[in-house]
């Protein structure tokens, strides 16, 4: 199943890979440079460069398990009832003011794109998919049962306006 993913996220995930290849070839300088400075058992510069690449390389590979991506584009994101690239208010009962989140992709959340990520698959995200204005939801929070209100579902605005 293909992971869904805004067009402006796979564009800086792309970036992002870009980066981390970049910073990849640079260890494998400083692990060259200094692999020839001798014994490589008491080699703490070694050491450290060989660790610095392999946390690079496991968050390449993380990045990477999300393949293949189905790429939303902004057009196609729908406001008439909650989905994917929606920003949705929530105002949970008995609190004043309702909090924005956005139901995105793990991706999304991974990058830090957007501010209280909501990925699609999580608990939250399945529990809001499909719901409109002023329809309520409740979850068990800590063993208690908290009442929700959707109060506004709009769509994420394209990088280029927000942030």
């Amino acid at each position: 199943m293909a992971t869904l993913i805004l067009r402006d996220t796979h564009r800086a995930l792309e970036d992002k890979m870009k980066s981390l290849d970049k910073l990849k070839n640079e260890t494998s300088i400083k692990i060259r440079d200094a692999a020839s400075h001798g014994d490589l058992k008491e080699n703490a510069e070694y050491h450290a460069a060989r660790e610095e690449q392999s946390l690079i390389v496991r968050k390449i590979q993380f990045l990477q398990t999300h393949s293949p991506f189905h790429i939303i584009e902004h057009g196609e994101i729908e406001t008439d009832q909650v989905g994917f690239g929606n920003k949705v208010t929530i105002r949970e009962e008995g609190k004043d003011e309702a909090e924005d989140y956005y139901l995105l992709g793990p991706i999304e959340f991974e990058l830090d794109l957007y501010p209280l990520v909501v990925t699609i698959h999580s608990h939250f995200g399945q529990v809001i998919v499909g719901k409109k204005i002023d329809e309520d939801f409740t979850l068990d929070i800590e063993g208690e049962e908290t009442k929700f209100t959707i109060t506004a579902i709009e769509k994420i605005s394209e990088k280029s306006e927000s942030k």
